[in-house]
């Protein structure tokens, strides 16, 4: 038994990113890095950043201290 041929088309290597982001218009391109700035900078403040919140009803001194590490 021979192997068959699943497609004659051939393997199509993806663009380059700055060769897609060149198609996509300019303020679509500008409202999404923004939201992607926007999301990075919410998962680095602790206070909403659920892996490093701390657990709801904590108090302010107490939550500031075991996200520092000061007692």
């Amino acid at each position: 038994m021979q192997p068959a041929q699943l497609s004659l088309l051939p393997d199509q290597v993806p663009a380059p990113p700055e060769a897609l982001l060149a198609q996509l218009p300019e303020p679509d391109v500008a409202a999404a890095i923004t939201l992607l700035a926007r999301l990075i900078a919410k998962a680095s403040t602790p206070e909403t950043n659920p892996i490093t919140a701390p657990p709801a009803g904590t108090p302010a001194r107490a939550a500031a201290q075991a996200v520092s590490g000061s007692e």
